[in-house]
């Protein structure tokens, strides 16, 4: 069956002397692996469509009972050239790449998904400052939507409002229910959790409900980011099979 669609490419790796196996995810079928003969001859009909990170509009011949399928066309959607020209932008864009590449099962039509994807490599490509907000906002989004949604914005003893209650200092993020104490309420808790500032919750409330495009104009500081990166990485690590530490962050810190 010769089928269509938009995808984005997650990874590609050599395959004997001219060829790439390329992971993509696409917008009718998920997750899926395809081989493109001759992708690494001098002349090839693919050009940088397989690059990762591309959006790309592809043509396979899909065979049932198969794990592999083979690619026929690929021509870009969009290349995402401004975010390929940043250092950061770009170790931001593969580390979102990767995290799906990790947490996303094979084979399962996910529309949103593909769409929150899209989004966020867009939302990189057009950000003008604080372009870590990007990779956070979408690891949120990503929670979400497997399911794992926390709920960070009153205390789970209390009730309190933390934003609004001005005598809580900070919060501690339960990982097990994804829910929050206050610094009033801590101290009756002797369970697994992150503490977090009253800054970095504000910034990740509001990173919640932000279309993607606005989240890098949302202002946090690099510790409130920091301290978002580590809550966020642990806690889909502890709720999601197949999360691990992003090896693309690294690139930031030789940067």
């Amino acid at each position: 069956m010769i089928v269509s669609t938009d995808a984005i490419v997650l990874r590609s790796m050599k395959y004997r002397d001219t060829s790439k196996i390329v992971t993509l995810y696409s917008e009718k079928f998920g997750k899926i692996s395809v081989l493109a003969k001759g992708a690494r001859a001098a002349k090839n009909k693919f050009g940088a469509s397989l690059e990762p990170m591309t959006h790309s509009s592809v043509v396979i011949y899909k065979k049932e009972r198969r794990e592999l399928y083979l690619l026929s066309q690929s021509e870009i959607v969009q290349p995402f050239f401004r975010t390929r020209g940043e250092p950061e932008k770009l170790a931001i864009g593969l580390a979102v790449i990767e995290l799906v590449h990790l947490v996303m099962h094979d084979e399962e039509e996910n529309r949103h998904m593909f769409a929150l994807l899209n989004d966020a490599l867009h939302a990189l490509e057009i950000a003008k400052q604080r372009a870590f907000n990007v990779l956070l906002a979408f690891e949120l989004k990503l929670v979400r939507h497997l399911g794992f949604a926390p709920y960070f914005e009153s205390c789970s003893r209390c009730g309190a409002h933390v934003l609004e209650d001005d005598e809580v200092r900070f919060v501690h993020v339960i990982l097990a229910r994804g829910s929050v104490l206050c610094s009033k309420c801590i101290v009756q808790h002797d369970g697994a959790g992150i503490r977090l500032s009253k800054g970095a919750l504000r910034a990740l409330v509001s990173f919640a409900s932000a279309p993607m495009e606005e989240v890098a104009e949302r202002p946090i500081d690099s510790r409130g980011q920091n301290e978002i990166l580590a809550l966020l990485q642990t806690y889909m690590q502890y709720h999601v099979a197949g999360a691990r530490t992003l090896r693309s962050l690294s690139l930031l810190n030789v940067l």
